[in-house]
């Protein structure tokens, strides 16, 4: 009887201990990026191994792709990642680019907004064509 009733106060502990965690919400714009007709996306990142700022770059030229899609341009992207290892330590660096290419047309963005999600640490960014 006594096992029961230290069960059943485990399994209760464990079900409020859970209930009161707060979900994450993201902004609805990761989810429904169209703005007033306008053309646009959301590139999105996760944790970078040369740091925010190029976690940035990459959602952002994400963002950027996701637009040229949508406007029916031909998108190539290139990645280079190098490593050098050395007695005294190892470096790596990357180089990316990303091409969108249709009649000679560019493609223009603004970004309008970014959110990071606080438990994966993923950079969302929203994009929104000129």
């Amino acid at each position: 009887m006594r096992v029961l009733y230290v069960v059943t106060i485990v399994c209760m502990l464990a079900l409020f201990g859970c209930s009161s965690a707060n979900p994450v919400k993201a902004p609805s714009w990761v989810m429904n990026p169209s703005e007033s007709g306008k053309v646009s996306g959301v590139g999105n990142c996760r944790r970078h191994i040369n740091g925010f700022s190029a976690q940035r770059m990459v959602a952002i030229r994400r963002g950027l792709d996701e637009i040229a899609m949508q406007k029916g341009m031909t998108i190539s992207n290139v990645a280079l990642v190098g490593t050098v290892g050395t007695q005294a330590g190892t470096t790596t660096s990357l180089e990316s680019w990303s091409f969108q290419t249709v009649d000679n047309q560019k493609v223009t963005a603004v970004v309008k907004a970014s959110w990071v999600d606080p438990v994966t640490e993923e950079l969302f960014v929203w994009v929104v064509s000129n």
